[in-house]
């Protein structure tokens, strides 16, 4: 019995090149993360992704494929072990979520709300509220 190639050879997945090319002008770029929440186990291996002026992003996939480990890692949550964050060009790897807020950036965890007297528009002007 023969058993099919997977739809991916291990050179499609180690060429970063297209993620490069893609990359130059982004406004938000991950390169390359490690990253978890516990010493010596590492959620994201490597994960890329870089956004543009203008783009919407999705990210899907199952639960526990890494999603919000991502978004946390880029926004100043979980410890990045390996691997650049860039904003405008500014790395901003490991920078306190506190920080980046001064540059715009910040994170609305998956609840019901965060302050569940307050309306969404609300909720969303605590979150700049240092700014």
């Amino acid at each position: 019995m023969t058993v099919p190639e997977p739809a991916q050879s291990k050179a499609a997945v180690t060429d970063r090149g297209d993620h490069l090319a893609g990359a130059e002008d982004a406004v938000l770029r991950c390169d390359e993360l490690i990253a978890g929440y516990l010493p010596g186990v590492n959620i994201l291996n490597g994960s890329d992704l870089y956004v543009k002026e203008g783009e919407l992003i999705g990210i899907i996939g199952p639960n526990g494929a890494g999603k919000s480990t991502l978004l946390k890692a880029m926004f100043g949550l979980v410890t990045i072990r390996s691997g650049t964050v860039l904003l405008k060009g500014e790395d901003i790897t490991n920078m306190k979520a506190h920080s980046l807020v001064a540059r715009g950036v910040g994170y609305v965890p998956q609840t019901n709300n965060v302050f569940p007297s307050l309306t969404i528009e609300e909720n969303l002007e605590m979150g700049a509220f240092q700014v």
